[in-house]
């Protein structure tokens, strides 16, 4: 079993700030018998040195703590609550306990609910994506914390990526709309400075084009309501369209409703497809033509290595997990 590296101590973070160890002690311990001033001289001190408390460096060094740390962009989608699922069953068939943390996409969120979770102890981290702060990332490779990208799957990064191959997933889905004669395809996708997994899918969109295929892009909020505002560019835009892809379930959701709301029908008036597969994506009507990702699975894989790496000091491996289009009733064929 892999021992954990620790940072820096109580003593360093008193010789920083040029105070005592009981005054930094007495911070540390949240007593209210310290002004603020001081008390926020050592807060930063601690961030410098990335000191962890005493109970966290006890666990890290003892990897007894035996409690997982994922941080993801949002609970909102259910895409991610059976991510969650698949790694909490996982874990706890080993003896392990999964704490959590919603960082709403944004890496500085994502860096301070990291720096919490390293301070309960916690042995390992799953993060989504690729892209990270710098500071968090060190910070990890400082404390010789194992980590794993997911939902993402990257064979030249440093880090050990398991999940899909989106820029591939979205090329294939391109080109699925080609091969039922679409030619003017709608390209509906979330911000693409919040998710190298949607801007993967961009890239992979765009290189399945061809001189006979044109593609439009629309940016939207990823929700509902996001789906109904660039149905509504769209059409005022690109209303010759034939089909609307959309990298998530829930956008196509949006433009489902907003098609509605027009008059329009689907596939009759335009064809839909999505991304991700949720729960209720073969209940709409039209049944919603879509790409399956295996979340749980995923889920279930990446605690798996995780629990083997914890327990035997194996390490991370990559894993390309496996996606396929689920055809439904929402892209109709033209000829």
């Amino acid at each position: 079993m892999n021992m954990r590296k620790i940072g820096a101590s109580i003593r360093d973070v008193a010789k920083e700030t040029g105070l005592s160890i009981a005054t930094v002690s007495r911070v540390m311990n949240g007593n209210a018998n310290v002004n603020s001033k001081t008390r926020q001289q050592v807060l930063d001190a601690c961030e410098r040195l990335d000191y962890l408390p005493n109970s966290a460096a006890r666990a890290l060094s003892t990897s007894r703590s035996k409690t997982v740390a994922a941080i993801i962009p949002t609970i909102e989608h259910s895409v991610f609550a059976k991510f969650i699922s698949g790694i909490e069953q996982t874990l706890g068939e080993h003896g392990y306990s999964l704490v959590m943390a919603v960082s709403n996409a944004d890496e500085k969120e994502e860096l301070k609910a990291a720096r919490k979770l390293l301070g309960m102890g916690a042995e390992a981290f799953i993060l989504s994506g690729a892209r990270h702060d710098t500071a968090l990332l060190q910070s990890l490779l400082r404390h010789d914390v194992p980590h794993v990208f997911t939902s993402i799957w990257d064979p030249d990064n440093p880090v050990a990526t398991i999940g899909y191959d989106n820029a591939k997933l979205a090329e294939e889905a391109v080109e699925y709309l080609v091969s039922m004669g679409h030619r003017k395809i709608s390209v509906v996708h979330g911000p693409l400075f919040e998710s190298d997994r949607t801007a993967a899918r961009k890239e992979g969109a765009e290189k399945a084009a061809n001189s006979t295929t044109n593609l439009q892009f629309f940016e939207t909020d990823l929700s509902i309501s996001g789906g109904k505002a660039a149905l509504g560019r769209l059409l005022s835009t690109n209303a010759d369209c034939t089909a609307v892809l959309c990298f998530s379930d829930v956008l196509a959701m949006g433009v489902y409703f907003g098609l509605a709301e027009t008059g329009k029908s689907i596939p009759k008036d335009l064809s839909v497809m999505g991304f991700d597969n949720l729960d209720w994506a073969g209940e709409t009507v039209p049944a919603l033509t879509t790409i399956n990702l295996p979340a749980s699975g995923m889920g279930r894989i990446v605690a798996k290595q995780i629990v083997q790496c914890l327990e035997t000091g194996s390490p991370l491996r990559k894993q390309r997990l496996s996606a396929e289009i689920v055809e439904r009733a929402s892209v109709r064929q033209i000829t």
